[in-house]
């Protein structure tokens, strides 16, 4: 994309510079045709008459020669002055502009926490990228190329340019303090040295990885990797259970959209000494009078869910609560799992 505008420029400019010489010719011709000047008397005349420098005439000219300067001086001066306001523009917009814009996204991602890192804007990542804008999460994308930089900056994306497995490139876009990374890239191989490099740099961060097929998930597990996606297993399974089951499927989608609903289902992480820390599921719920309902608990440390939440069931620092309620419902109950006991 940046490469198509510097060429557009180019052309224009050529064709700019074409007309002032095409002036400069008329105007050489002029003078020699109208005032019988020498052939370095005309490339005189021309020259000052366009720059406009202000030396005294070669000679006295006549009337037509008078009239002929004073066209010439328009069409001269008004072509510089329009080459020379399209090349300060020019320098300003792709040059002076994106070095101030540079340094304006390093010093915002300096100051990130607990954001995402979009490594990749293909078709998928380019899904992930929107899917957080619309949930209003802060994230950062890395991309080589110039389109996706051009994408980011289109959408008021944070963006870092650049390999992404290379550590100076995931520090620079906040891997430190980062809470996921999607390693989106268009191949495995990448993909695994993304997942390699910032385990490395970030041992605590969850990474989600794509994968084609199923001989690439065992790779990418064991370079670290928390989760591993498949667009096309889970194509095919979507498309298997909106042929027997739709209704379940949209229901399920309704749940997980980021959009305005009345019911969703979320995921609450129980910090150490909350309100919740210790509490059975059922005396959570007559203390703090709470609707939501609990359907899930994923044990601290462990992927796999319990069979069944009863109300017996105690909240644990660490436990990851899998619940299904209203936003606001939702909302007072992660309130609770944050704020620490007095």
């Amino acid at each position: 994309m940046v490469k198509k505008v510097v060429w557009q420029f180019y052309k224009r400019f050529i064709l700019q510079v074409i007309i002032l010489i095409a002036i400069f010719v008329i105007g050489f011709t002029g003078y020699v045709v109208i005032e019988k000047m020498t052939f370095l008397e005309a490339i005189f005349m021309t020259t000052i008459t366009i720059t406009t420098v202000g030396y005294g005439l070669v000679k006295e000219l006549s009337k037509a020669g008078t009239i002929f300067t004073i066209i010439l001086i328009f069409a001269g001066t008004g072509m510089v002055a329009y080459i020379l306001v399209n090349l300060v523009d020019f320098l300003l917009k792709e040059f002076l502009s994106d070095k101030f814009q540079n340094r304006r996204i390093i010093r915002v991602i300096s100051k990130l926490k607990n954001h995402y890192i979009v490594c990749g804007l293909g078709r998928v990542g380019k899904e992930i990228a929107l899917e957080l804008s619309k949930s209003s999460e802060e994230f950062v994308v890395i991309d080589m190329a110039d389109e996706p930089i051009s994408i980011c900056k289109e959408n008021n994306w944070l963006y870092v340019q650049g390999n992404a497995s290379s550590d100076h490139v995931l520090i620079e876009a906040g891997i430190k303090q980062a809470n996921a990374l999607f390693a989106a890239l268009d191949t495995e191989s990448e993909n695994v040295y993304v997942t390699l490099s910032a385990k490395a740099l970030n041992p605590k961060i969850s990474v989600v990885a794509r994968a084609t097929g199923y001989e690439t998930i065992n790779k990418l597990e064991r370079a670290g990797a928390d989760k591993v996606v498949s667009p096309q297993i889970i194509g095919g399974k979507r498309m298997v259970a909106l042929a027997k089951q739709p209704n379940i499927v949209d229901f399920i989608d309704s749940m997980l959209s980021v959009e305005n609903i009345e019911i969703s289902l979320a995921e609450i992480e129980v910090t150490p000494n909350c309100l919740l820390d210790g509490l059975t599921i059922r005396e959570a719920s007559e203390k703090f009078g709470l609707e939501v309902l609990i359907i899930s608990i994923i044990e601290s440390g462990r992927k796999i869910l319990l069979n069944k939440a009863s109300t017996s069931t105690i909240i644990q620092r660490g436990h990851r609560l899998i619940v299904v309620g209203t936003v606001e419902q939702i909302k007072k109950l992660s309130v609770l799992a944050v704020e620490i006991k007095k």
